[in-house]
């Protein structure tokens, strides 16, 4: 676990305030229930999260609502509220312009990260948070690499520090899928937004 300083002052680093039970502060921007479930398991006995929904960029309506509800559910486990952001989706429509036909993984997705940790990292600060991190590491198709880049250049934009903690390490996915199914929550089968299930269909055809 490694934490990149988003402030050059070493008598104030942030991330160095414990909360009230002596842990940390740290929000965490939310994803899915899925991978909420192992990033909560392994950040909740070192960290006091507070997990974020912000997620504009899921389409159609009740595919949003889907995952909304598992992730509510997989934070309600943990004895934790999700704090819910704005729906957004015109501001992700307006980010992602031009980039409509660009594949999953590529432009239209650097984008799509950026926005929405760029969010989480806005409320976060706003709650006292002085760590951030997200639960993208998880799943297997995701170049954590890259969210780890975007996320330490957020944090340091918002004076916090990123926790770059890839969640899949370690059997994470395949622990996210057992407890989502212990728990019964849905799991998705595409990335998220309109373009990225528009491609998973061509790919089925």
């Amino acid at each position: 676990m490694r934490a990149s300083r988003g402030e050059s002052d070493a008598s104030h680093q942030p991330g160095d305030r414990p909360d009230e039970d002596g842990r940390p502060r740290l929000g965490l921007h939310v994803c899915c229930g899925g991978c909420a479930t192992v990033a909560l398991e392994r950040l909740l006995p070192r960290f006091h999260v507070l997990p974020y929904w912000y997620n504009p960029n899921l389409s159609p309506p009740e595919e949003h609502s889907a995952r909304l509800a598992a992730a509510q559910r997989a934070c309600e486990h943990f004895g934790l509220t999700l704090h819910e952001g704005p729906a957004d989706s015109d501001r992700w429509l307006a980010a992602v312009a031009g980039l409509e036909d660009e594949p999953e993984g590529g432009a239209r997705c650097l984008v799509c990260f950026r926005v929405r940790l760029e969010e989480a990292a806005r409320w976060a600060r706003g709650r006292g948070c002085r760590l951030l991190t997200t639960t993208l590491t998880v799943g297997p198709q995701k170049v954590v690499e890259v969210i780890h880049r975007i996320g330490r250049e957020v944090a340091q934009g918002a004076g916090l520090a990123w926790l770059d903690e890839t969640f899949r390490k370690a059997d994470g996915f395949r622990r996210s899928v057992e407890l989502a199914e212990e728990l019964g929550l849905y799991r998705q089968d595409y990335c998220g937004c309109a373009f990225s299930l528009a491609e998973r269909r061509r790919r089925r055809q």
